[in-house]
């Protein structure tokens, strides 16, 4: 054999070897994501987590979220799309995890803003603006309030509820669910107490199809 193609040919194994490893890598990974649902089945969907969507929908897609995320950020308009594409079939549970820099203080805002029936609202304005809020990879909260104007928010009683115990007692239950299930990147999703297969819109579309389709 020649010198060339002997060094084409070992380089085409090494590279079929690299893709079987990393297809084995991800299979395991993707099983061992699957035991931990069932096992911690009951730490997917928490009484207080916000549902968009009817309660007797046949699929539920709980999706572990952090607002300052640029890849939720990504997906938050395609997903509410999905759900509005079919009416009553699909919910939407979020639950919080965040990872990134100042994150947490935006979720502190969110759920302030959920008792004053503000919640979608007030996440559809952030997702429309993290670009501003995020500047450097960092959330940063003050740059926040100017997009909260004409939402109808009592400003005062959200920063003094952003504060309030039972607000931080529910995010530190979503970082602690999240731990339990090994979750370490956003968004993660489970579509009716399953993980996804593999990671991407189209993935989870097509996991969504699949599930409506055993309820048609």
């Amino acid at each position: 054999m020649k010198p060339r193609t002997l060094v084409l040919a070992t380089a085409a194994l090494l590279l079929l070897a690299f893709a079987t490893a990393s297809a084995l890598y991800q299979r395991s990974q993707a099983d061992a994501a699957a035991r931990r649902a069932v096992l911690h089945g009951d730490r997917l969907i928490r009484p207080h987590a916000p549902v968009l969507g009817e309660a007797t929908a046949a699929v539920t897609i709980v999706e572990f979220f952090d607002p300052a995320c640029a890849t939720c950020q990504a997906f938050y308009a395609p997903l509410k799309q999905l759900i509005d594409e079919h009416p009553g079939k699909l919910r939407l549970v979020i639950r919080y995890a965040p990872f990134q820099i100042g994150s947490e203080h935006i979720v502190a805002l969110l759920e302030a803003a959920r008792r004053q029936e503000k919640f979608w609202p007030v996440l559809d304005a952030l997702m429309d603006t993290q670009d501003d809020w995020k500047p450097q990879h960092e959330a940063e909260l003050a740059r926040v309030w100017k997009h909260l104007e004409g939402l109808g928010l009592d400003l005062e009683r959200l920063r003094r509820d952003m504060a309030d115990a039972e607000i931080a007692a529910r995010i530190r239950q979503d970082e602690d669910d999240a731990t339990a299930l090994k979750i370490d990147t956003t968004p993660t999703f489970y579509v009716n107490g399953r993980p996804l297969p593999g990671f991407g819109f189209n993935v989870l579309q097509k996991t969504v199809a699949a599930a409506l389709s055993t309820h048609e």
